[in-house]
């Protein structure tokens, strides 16, 4: 991800931010709406990856980011009077949800779409005035 400017960042933060609202509201309706919202979220990052729009690619990725905070907020495990081990235990589950969703997931999605893109071809350059001095325009 490239940080450009902080006007940037803000706008990847209200990305985020946009989505884990949308995604709590998801999991509130139905099981249904938040698999298709998560299905939007990956399907524009496979899009920016395909097309390499890098621009929607990490807004794809805060995106998913705040996705990935909204299942952490859907999983919450009351914990109130419980021993020390289980709380690091859920806390280390939360990060784990959040790993996948910020760093397994798209760069899973990512290898997909290197694999399945056809290589680039080479392209030749242009002639530099030197050589076009050299050649005349018959050859």
């Amino acid at each position: 991800m490239m940080l450009k400017s902080l006007g940037w960042v803000v706008l990847l933060l209200f990305a985020g931010l946009a989505v884990l609202v949308l995604a709590t509201l998801a999991w509130m309706t139905a099981l249904g709406w938040a698999a298709g919202l998560l299905a939007m979220v990956w399907g524009s990052f496979l899009l920016a990856e395909w097309r390499r729009w890098l621009r929607l690619r990490d807004l794809a990725w805060a995106a998913g980011a705040g996705y990935g905070i909204g299942v952490i907020r859907w999983l919450e495990v009351p914990l109130d009077e419980t021993s020390l081990v289980l709380r690091w235990l859920v806390m280390a589950g939360y990060a784990l949800c959040l790993l996948c969703f910020v760093w397994i997931v798209p760069a899973l999605l990512g290898g997909v779409v290197q694999r399945l893109r056809p290589p680039e071809l080479p392209v030749e350059k242009p002639a530099t005035p030197e050589q076009l001095r050299r050649w005349n325009p018959r050859d």
